[in-house]
């Protein structure tokens, strides 16, 4: 009798230890570095913008861009921070090129219906400063 328990729980424990033991804990999302290109701007009212004097940025639902635009001469380099609010994705979109090249672009290919929050990061007159965290559904 004492047998038939023992390979009755050992039928159980086995599968079930053996399910335990593969499990792994959630992996956290890799940060995506983008650095921008130099394209024309045009008009698209898919657009959600946010701007201070120094920089603009926006996000694109159609086409999933993210546009920058540094309006200093500090020789900084402007920053699009986001994250996908399910917790999937978050990245960083770089304009690097300067105030000469006006609008600059990252494409992302984000899931349609997700929320995406960003905001604007930039240095001006000595300091970094960040603009408010906007949400927009792409």
């Amino acid at each position: 009798m004492r047998n038939r328990i023992a390979a009755l729980l050992a039928a159980f424990a086995i599968p079930l230890f053996g399910m335990l033991g593969l499990a792994t804990p959630a992996a956290a999302a890799e940060l995506e570095i983008n650095y921008v290109k130099d394209v024309d701007w045009y008009a698209d009212s898919s657009r959600e913008c946010w701007s201070a004097p120094a920089a603009a940025a926006c996000i694109q639902r159609n086409g999933d861009d993210i546009w920058i635009r540094d309006n200093t001469n500090e020789g900084a380099w402007v920053h699009v921070h986001w994250w996908d609010l399910d917790g999937s994705r978050h990245g960083t979109c770089t304009d690097n090129l300067g105030s000469s090249k006006v609008w600059t672009m990252c494409n992302k290919d984000w899931t349609d219906g997700h929320e995406i929050a960003w905001y604007l990061e930039y240095y001006d007159d000595g300091q970094w400063w960040s603009g408010f965290t906007q949400t927009t559904v792409v």
